[in-house]
């Protein structure tokens, strides 16, 4: 995993999400099938009338289904990931294009969610937490699992890369800007205690 150079999720996420639509389409067809079949296998004498209304359910949904198979490589090309010197970058949207920009000096905790499709064809997830953060969770989160600022998908190597940011994070002051000094504000505190012990115990100073 090199620092500053983009990557993209493996070709195998638009198979996982090839399962899922194929799980969500099955039943749909199947409940607007039967009806159709019921109709014209019972009683098709009143097919003529009644076929076309009958019909719309199906349409529309073997419409949505060619929208999502257009849908899926159009947004598996718009996703670039980017592990900076100072921050993990996500871009990805297809008509409406979104970037996600995590500091590292904001990272709370890093986690790894697989669910049993994503096992099956190889690849992960990691989730970048930042404090406060309770955006949705989206689609790639297990049940339960708090929204991510940032979510690095469909990627074979997602322990690498979830050790990679937490070795970046380690050291880096929390909450900080990039390049930007953290005062010592407990020693400052300590010092100031000690001038009003100082005054209280000589008052002539």
């Amino acid at each position: 995993m090199k620092i500053g150079e983009k990557f993209k999720p493996h070709p195998s996420l638009k198979k996982v999400y090839g399962v899922y639509l194929l799980l969500t389409a099955i039943p749909l067809l199947v409940a607007t099938i039967l009806p159709i079949w019921a109709v014209f296998t019972l009683a098709p004498e009143v097919w003529g009338v009644a076929g076309v209304y009958i019909s719309m359910p199906l349409i529309a949904v073997l419409i949505i289904i060619g929208f999502v198979v257009y849908w899926i490589p159009k947004y598996y090309d718009s996703i670039t990931y980017v592990l900076e010197k100072d921050e993990v970058v996500v871009d990805r949207g297809v008509w409406w294009k979104m970037k996600h920009v995590v500091p590292y000096s904001r990272v709370m905790s890093v986690d790894i969610v697989q669910g049993p499709i994503s096992r099956r064809f190889g690849i992960g997830s990691v989730h970048v937490h930042t404090a406060g953060y309770t955006g949705p969770a989206g689609g790639s989160a297990g049940p339960g699992t708090r929204g991510a600022e940032a979510c690095i998908w469909g990627v074979p190597n997602f322990v690498e890369i979830r050790d990679t940011i937490i070795g970046i994070v380690r050291g880096r002051p929390l909450f900080s800007s990039p390049g930007v000094v953290v005062p010592d504000i407990f020693s400052e505190m300590l010092e100031e205690l000690r001038k009003i012990r100082k005054a209280v115990e000589n008052p002539s100073l």
